[in-house]
């Protein structure tokens, strides 16, 4: 049995009889290409899927003195199979999108999302959260989102940014994430390293270091903070910017697969802030392109790490 359930300006999300939400989505323009637009995508469907799980309107959430709060990112990651990646989304295209909220502790939670091409089978089973760790569901999108509530702690500044929780939150009926697929660790060292490179990684085969001035006709969301998807493009930028140092075309960028996306996000940045970028990248024992992206304030504050694994497709 399935329960259609509300979703505030969206389409509708059906809850399965294993307690996953579903949609079918038909990919836009808005929604698909070289860009961050579908990382956007996969936001607005895990606000969608907290609002559903957490009985509230995330869109409209405030804490008990009537100030905004905002469902915030602290780790995103987005695995692609070969069969299923974003670039390979275009017009047209209809996924099915699976998607499950556990709670994470505090106010804390762990979104996760399954997503395939729509075959119009509506028995398709899914993976479970068990089987979804193990990301080998063929021609899927495996997406996790660690998400936090957070306000500005000051007027007209996006730094310093507070935990906050909005009226009305309610987790107590989610699961728990198990702990050996917490995202809190994951967080946690990539802060502390400043980088999701491990000891055991090979050593850097470039390094490169940018310079990025947050736009303000570009990187801001509808509430003025540095939006989630636009720490995606710039670290495309980055990576780009690295791809043609190593004398690569831009047609061969079009062309890659980034079968894995991770960013952990520390802080956020104002409009005209200058960044300071730097990448290295390394090839891992599958023959994959690592770019590791750091991301930090011009005082040496952090403001994101990011890790790709990258897959070369030869051109025509």
């Amino acid at each position: 049995m399935t329960a259609t359930l509300a979703a505030v300006g969206r389409p509708p999300l059906v809850k399965g009889e294993d307690g996953w939400l579903e949609r079918v989505e038909l990919i836009t323009p808005a929604m698909c290409g070289h860009n961050s637009l579908f990382m956007g995508q996969l936001g607005d469907w895990t606000w969608d899927a907290v609002g559903v799980s957490c009985q509230m309107n995330p869109y409209a959430a405030v804490d008990p003195e009537g100030n905004p709060v905002y469902l915030s990112f602290a780790y995103f990651r987005v695995k692609a199979s070969e069969g299923l990646s974003a670039e390979q989304l275009t017009f047209g295209d209809r996924l099915r999108i699976r998607s499950k909220v556990l709670s994470c502790g505090g106010d804390s939670v762990l979104t996760l999302h399954q997503v395939n091409r729509d075959t119009g089978d509506t028995r398709a089973a899914g993976c479970g959260v068990d089987g979804f760790f193990r990301y080998d569901t063929p021609r899927s999108i495996h997406v996790e989102n660690f998400n936090r509530w957070i306000q500005r702690s000051g007027h007209d500044t996006n730094h310093g940014l507070r935990r906050a929780t909005p009226v009305g939150f309610q987790l107590d009926n989610l699961e728990q994430v198990p702990d050996e697929h917490t995202p809190r660790r994951v967080w946690s060292q990539a802060r502390k390293n400043a980088s999701f490179r491990q000891h055991s990684d090979p050593a850097p085969e470039a390094e490169l270091a940018l310079t990025y001035e947050v736009s303000a006709s570009r990187d801001l969301n509808g509430v003025g903070l540095l939006y989630f998807a636009s720490y995606f493009s710039i670290v495309d930028w980055a990576v780009l910017s690295m791809w043609r140092g190593l004398g690569r075309s831009a047609s061969s960028f079009l062309r890659r697969r980034v079968l894995d996306r991770q960013i952990c996000y520390i802080a956020n940045a104002n409009a005209d802030d200058a960044l300071d970028i730097e990448v290295t990248t390394h090839h891992d024992a599958e023959g994959l392109d690592v770019v590791d992206t750091t991301l930090r304030h011009q005082d040496g504050s952090l403001l994101a790490v990011a890790r790709q694994r990258i897959r070369h497709i030869d051109g025509a």
